[in-house]
């Protein structure tokens, strides 16, 4: 197998150095960025694996490239940052990233993050379409539900006119969580864990962001409810929608 390439943007020199040298001795290619500009270059040069960004650079904020790199579910984000608070981490999950760490930080942790995104990245680009999605479905690959298909394995979303959808990682296992429990009630400590596993706290608003970015993913035919339901004081539910009666 070839080694992953990581892009590494911060400018704090130690911290470089520091991660360079731990994630090359692990089985990475990594390459170091110290501003925006440098990053773009890079990106435009490369493909890479994982992203591994810090929010405070000299020449903007990394939240905007985190945003885009959202969309390709076939690469992973960190957010490495000495930004603690609690909103700029739920700010991080509801833009995409796959994982904020805080400065100062256990290097075996960082390397531990870095290869649960590997597996994630590595099986998202080595699948291929060697059933059609009917037999997915059959096999319990796919989820159907009105039209939409949800391929497990792929880790693909299409829309009933077969267009794609694209989700954020965290976008996708909320809405597996949710498909998995269809009709169940969920807590947003239970779709958070299902989010970002036990190392993530709970936090009330990034959940409620990422269910709010689904609905308008996902529209419904006019007329109808959203097929994930507020249970108020609780948390979610997925259910079918019912045609408004007038």
């Amino acid at each position: 197998m070839s080694r992953p390439n990581v892009l590494l943007l911060d400018d704090d020199a130690q911290i470089s150095r520091l991660l360079d040298e731990a994630l090359s001795e692990d089985g990475c290619n990594v390459v170091l960025a110290t501003s925006i500009a440098r990053f773009r270059q890079m990106q435009a040069e490369q493909r890479f694996d994982i992203y591994i960004i810090d929010l405070g650079l000299p020449d903007g904020n990394g939240l905007s490239l985190i945003q885009e790199l959202a969309q390709d579910p076939s690469c992973g984000v960190i957010i490495l940052s000495g930004r603690a608070a609690e909103t700029d981490r739920v700010v991080g999950l509801e833009i995409g990233a796959d994982d904020y760490i805080t400065k100062p930080f256990r290097v075996r942790e960082m390397l531990a993050r870095v290869h649960a995104l590997l597996r994630r990245t590595t099986k998202h680009r080595s699948m291929q379409p060697v059933a059609s999605p009917e037999a997915r479905s059959a096999s319990g690959d796919v989820i159907d539900f009105d039209g939409y298909k949800l391929d497990l394995g792929a880790r693909l979303f299409f829309a009933p006119d077969g267009r794609e959808i694209t989700l954020t990682t965290a976008e996708f296992n909320l809405l597996a969580a949710l498909l998995r429990h269809r009709g169940q009630v969920l807590s947003r400590d239970q779709l958070m864990n299902a989010i970002k596993g036990r190392d993530w706290e709970s936090y009330d608003r990034a959940v409620d962001g990422l269910v709010s970015r689904l609905r308008n993913k996902v529209p419904v035919p006019e007329g109808r409810s959203h097929y994930i339901r507020t249970v108020h004081g609780i948390g979610y539910a997925f259910s079918l929608p019912s045609e408004s009666r007038s």
